[in-house]
């Protein structure tokens, strides 16, 4: 992807990298539970997965995940995909499984190539103030970055896991403050592939799918179809 169509954040920037992705045909979906969120997905087992087919490939996100590893995640997935290798992986920095290494570099080249941060990289007696000009220039997550310092070792791996664990308590504070929330069906829009979603509502509006049926397909009441459809612009 061209430097020039990363703007924004880097959740514009995930937003995007998913458009593109199901613009190539490659389902992408996100779920964080079992159906309730009192059944999270371990993020310890797993951070996605990607299934490799020729005529339906997919990826899935573990939404359970903290939301800045999340792009990372999408990028090692779609990198199985491009060398037609389903896998689990957890996106593990330290891995001695040859397909997972590889798709690990292949994610960090793609998002933070060594070139450019190495020539943006400044030895400050703090290096987390290398922080701010890196992610305007990259448009990723703080995690993708310090994740890319390190494996470019550029700090040490207690540095890496000292802030990556400060990453974590402050995305877990954050949540217990925040009060609200998405919409149901924005919810849902952010799980299932919009592709898939469309694809299924268009084809229940039509009558040639029953709501029934399509409400079982996207696990929704079928009388909300309509109002999802609202949601999806169909």
């Amino acid at each position: 992807m061209q430097k020039s169509q990363r703007k924004g954040s880097w959740e514009d920037f995930l937003r995007l990298l998913i458009k593109k992705i199901e613009a190539l045909g490659i389902l992408v979906m996100r779920q964080g539970d079992l159906g309730h969120h009192s059944k999270p997905l371990s993020v310890d087992e797993f951070r996605g997965f990607a299934i490799f087919d020729e005529i339906a490939p997919v990826i899935f996100i573990n939404q359970a995940d903290v939301p800045s590893a999340r792009l990372f995640t999408l990028i090692h997935e779609l990198a199985h995909i491009w060398i037609g290798m389903s896998g689990v992986s957890d996106a593990a920095v330290q891995t001695d499984q040859k397909v997972e290494v590889l798709c690990n570099a292949i994610a960090a080249e793609f998002l933070v190539p060594a070139g450019e941060i190495l020539g943006l990289w400044h030895e400050y007696d703090n290096w987390t103030d290398n922080l701010p000009t890196l992610k305007s220039h990259f448009h990723v997550s703080e995690w993708v970055l310090v994740r890319r310092a390190l494996t470019l070792k550029l700090i040490e791996y207690t540095e890496y896991i000292r802030y990556i664990n400060k990453l974590k308590q402050d995305y877990i504070n954050r949540s217990k403050q925040e009060s609200g929330g998405p919409t149901y069906y924005l919810t849902k829009k952010s799980q299932l592939s919009e592709r898939f979603s469309r694809a299924i509502v268009a084809e229940a509006l039509s009558g040639r799918v029953l709501l029934r049926d399509a409400g079982h397909i996207l696990k929704m009441k079928p009388n909300n179809i309509v109002k999802f459809a609202k949601e999806l612009g169909v």
